[in-house]
């Protein structure tokens, strides 16, 4: 029979008073209050604001906050593209001023205000375009030297990354400097509909058609990561290379509401979205992430907000 020792590494102990610094999982006596004390690391989704306008094929500011999100571009009804923007504060979506260029199948990168969008396709066609929000309003950059779509993305707005997409699937990678996009060196995986986080010198490319593989970039190439524990495509994503999170998608049979954690090297499981949806996007940290919008075989205007933190549990044995 397993024991606790085995499983975490260390023993339920007997103490005077709670430890200063518990770490996860860890189980111990307080003698004095004649309590069980356990510190598991919970995790959740919970609803958020509705956006004002549902779409799927949308791209957020991947490096926003659970508080300050940015919400542009999509479709409603797909193919009818849009030019629509909106900022989240914590609670509710407000509409902000329009894309220049309405487009679906964008990427974003950036924060709420300072917001980049790249790629993407119009009724004429795919689009090179690129466009810069400073919190207020969005003016045109300098395109991209491959036109695409269904591409991912990451970054600031003045050291951005997008790679792959269609037509294709593309390998292609390029890095913005807030002014112009140079090329970079090439995904080792060819995808498009794929998804991204993290930052120009520390990116990560995940999921997409047709793989499971994830891709660390460290600013010069890209290097093989840890599989996905479910392929699927149009994920949402927020966080850092070291501590990302993947939720949603489309994944055999359907609409997914799975949702995965890296620490850098692999996936792990973690609590599904309430809403399985693909096409979303996202933004935030890996522990305080940002889900807004995309399909569940309808378009939703769906918010949801995870939380992941250690909490304390005690059991009165007195």
């Amino acid at each position: 029979m397993s024991t606790y020792r085995a499983l975490k590494g260390y023993s339920v102990k007997s103490l005077a008073s709670d430890p200063a610094n518990p770490k996860e999982g860890q189980i111990w006596y307080n003698s004095s209050a004649k309590a069980i004390t356990i510190r598991p690391l919970l995790a959740a989704w919970a609803s958020g604001g509705n956006l004002n306008l549902a779409r799927s094929h949308l791209a957020g500011a991947v490096n926003g906050t659970q508080t300050a999100g940015l919400a542009f571009g999509g479709a409603n009804p797909a193919p009818t593209a849009k030019n629509e923007s909106e900022e989240y504060d914590g609670s509710s979506w407000t509409e902000g001023n329009n894309l220049a260029n309405a487009r679906r199948f964008l990427a974003g990168a950036g924060t709420q205000t300072a917001g980049l969008a790249f790629g993407g396709v119009a009724p004429g066609g795919t689009l090179a375009h690129s466009e810069e929000y400073n919190g207020t309003s969005w003016a045109e950059g300098n395109n991209l030297n491959t036109a695409r779509n269904a591409l991912g993305g990451c970054g600031l707005q003045t050291a951005g990354l997008a790679f792959g997409g269609y037509p294709g699937p593309k390998d292609h990678s390029e890095e913005y400097d807030g002014t112009s996009w140079a090329e970079g060196n090439n995904l080792n995986t060819a995808r498009r509909e794929l998804t991204g986080l993290g930052l120009q010198t520390a990116g990560l490319a995940f999921g997409g058609s047709p793989s499971v593989t994830t891709e660390e970039y460290d600013g010069t190439s890209w290097t093989n990561g840890g599989d996905l524990t479910t392929g699927r495509v149009y994920m949402g994503g927020s966080g850092t290379q070291t501590a990302g999170l993947a939720f949603g998608g489309q994944a055999s049979p359907g609409v997914f509401a799975g949702t995965e954690k890296y620490d850098g090297s692999a996936w792990s499981n973690t609590s599904n979205m309430a809403t399985a949806r693909t096409e979303l996007a996202g933004g935030g940290t890996q522990a305080l992430a940002l889900a807004f919008g995309g399909s569940t075989g309808s378009l939703s205007n769906a918010t949801e907000e995870f939380t992941e933190a250690l909490t304390t549990r005690t059991m009165d044995v007195s």
